[in-house]
């Protein structure tokens, strides 16, 4: 066989086609126009403008969310600040508890010490108490069997060489001490200075009166029966007018001048007795 008929075509269609023509059984709706004025031009660079407001939006949210975390941060800050002074003031108000408990401690011990000590005391006081009543027993009894020169014990007197001495209990005006003085059977005092010195130790006298005054007629100092003072001039202010109505005291180890008519107590002396 040939390549002819190898590459045989097909026969033609030589049949025509009929062609129907589509014919609408309805007529179609037409849309009314829209209005005039709704027309209007047509947005270009709308996709545009799109991207850019949402690129931008994007952009202000993380801002948005740095500032409250800012905020955020400042209000912790602040408020861990307060709680830390708030810690502080606690501690220190409980310190200052603790000094006062401590302090208040110690002085409950301190408190607890003295009245132990009271209590020590309290008992030597009544070990004293006992033993000045045994004194005073013995005394009565050496005074129920006799004195000495100066006579009883109990009646205050003491001796110095040849004369007794005695300080009176009772205060009165220096012109009235020489009257106390003969109540008592003795004198009121005169003496040398040495001998005085002695007195004073031995009764350890205070603001007592002694027989010795300012004359204003002589501007002297004299003893009461107007005789001068032995070895007491360098101790007593050279007289003058103005120690009128003075009069000389003793005192502790020292002789001194005040008004007369103070009160206070006498310095009497007797000879002793046989």
């Amino acid at each position: 066989m040939s390549d002819a008929s190898d590459c045989e075509q097909p026969p033609e269609n030589t049949e025509q086609t009929e062609t129907i023509p589509i014919v609408d059984l309805e007529p179609s709706l037409a849309l009314p126009p829209p209005p005039e004025d709704e027309w209007g031009p047509i947005p270009e660079h709308t996709n545009v403008d799109a991207s850019r407001f949402s690129f931008s939006l994007y952009g202000i949210i993380p801002v948005i969310l740095g500032i409250f975390s800012l905020l955020l941060l400042m209000l912790c800050g602040f408020f861990g600040y307060h709680y830390f002074q708030s810690v502080q003031e606690s501690e220190s108000k409980m310190k200052s508890l603790n000094q006062w408990i401590e302090s208040f401690e110690n002085k409950e011990e301190i408190f607890l010490q003295v009245q132990k000590v009271l209590d020590q005391n309290k008992e030597i006081l009544e070990k004293l108490q006992n033993q000045n009543e045994n004194m005073s027993e013995a005394l009565q009894e050496l005074n129920a069997k006799g004195g000495d020169g100066c006579g009883s014990p109990l009646s205050h007197w003491v001796q110095h060489r040849d004369h007794c001495y005695h300080q009176t209990v009772k205060t009165v005006s220096w012109s009235e001490c020489s009257e106390l003085c003969v109540s008592l059977n003795a004198t009121f005092l005169k003496t040398e200075r040495s001998r005085l010195m002695c007195i004073l130790k031995l009764l350890a006298v205070n603001h007592t009166w002694l027989g010795l005054s300012y004359k204003e007629e002589d501007n002297e100092w004299k003893w009461e029966d107007g005789s001068r003072p032995s070895g007491l001039e360098w101790r007593l202010p050279k007289p003058s007018m103005d120690f009128q109505g003075k009069c000389v005291y003793a005192g502790v180890h020292t002789v001194n001048i005040d008004n007369c008519t103070v009160s206070s107590s006498c310095l009497c002396e007797k000879p002793v007795c046989a």
